[in-house]
């Protein structure tokens, strides 16, 4: 376990997990009131907010084996692009990823580029269905990637887990969609547990590594443990 609160900061890419975390946004069926919209205007929507936040800036979209670059030079001109490969019947309404890349906010003050950060997945687009998927851990406290080192990372974690909680609720506001988990769920599918748009790593494995190792200058995990867990 590493003697500090954070992972090596110069380490990069932050490695992916041996598991993904997402979240669904879909019409609900409860609520038929709900406004339809324009094939690609969640799109733009949601690509508004993740460049904004600085947490996916897209660059390209995989249909099916085909990964398609689209470097373009803002949010608007990828949208322009990807409409007319649809209109022109390149790609279906259906997309399996819009990827690219963001940035992470390290404790030494920088901002480093990182492939893959979040992407959104599973794209219907006729039908206003995607979700926002990730495949990094560098949102709680402990990192839990493919390197399999449970390594402390408070300070990583506190600079770029609000940025991803507020990204989401402020997709949640714009779209006012369905979303899976339910805010009022606790999904303790993976060893990063979800509650809402905040992630937490699970209790058992945080007091465990407390317990074996605990990071100097943390005196407790307690604002790190999942409500209702």
């Amino acid at each position: 376990m590493a003697e500090a609160l954070t992972v090596d900061a110069t380490r990069e890419p932050y490695p992916d997990s041996f598991f993904a975390l997402s979240w669904r946004f879909a019409p609900d069926p409860g609520r038929p009131a709900q406004t339809s919209r324009g094939l690609l205007d969640d799109v733009l929507a949601i690509l508004a907010i993740t460049a904004r936040h600085e947490l996916l800036i897209p660059t390209h979209v995989h249909d099916g084996a085909r990964r398609i670059a689209l470097e373009v030079d803002s949010v608007a001109a990828f949208v322009e692009r990807l409409a007319a490969l649809i209109d022109a019947r390149e790609v279906g309404p259906y997309l399996d990823e819009i990827g690219g890349h963001g940035l992470v906010a390290r404790p030494d003050g920088a901002r480093v580029r990182q492939d893959g950060l979040i992407s959104l997945q599973d794209l219907r687009l006729g039908e206003r269905e995607f979700s926002v998927v990730t495949r990094k851990s560098l949102w709680t406290p402990i990192a839990l990637d493919r390197s399999f080192g449970f390594e402390w990372q408070v300070e990583l974690a506190d600079l770029n887990g609000p940025r991803l909680e507020r990204c989401l609720q402020e997709i949640d506001v714009a779209l006012d969609l369905a979303v899976e988990p339910a805010a009022h769920e606790l999904d303790r599918e993976q060893p990063i547990w979800i509650r809402g748009f905040k992630l937490f790593t699970s209790p058992e494995i945080l007091r465990r590594e407390f317990a074996c190792d605990p990071p100097p200058g943390l005196a407790s995990i307690d604002r790190f443990i999942a409500p209702g867990a």
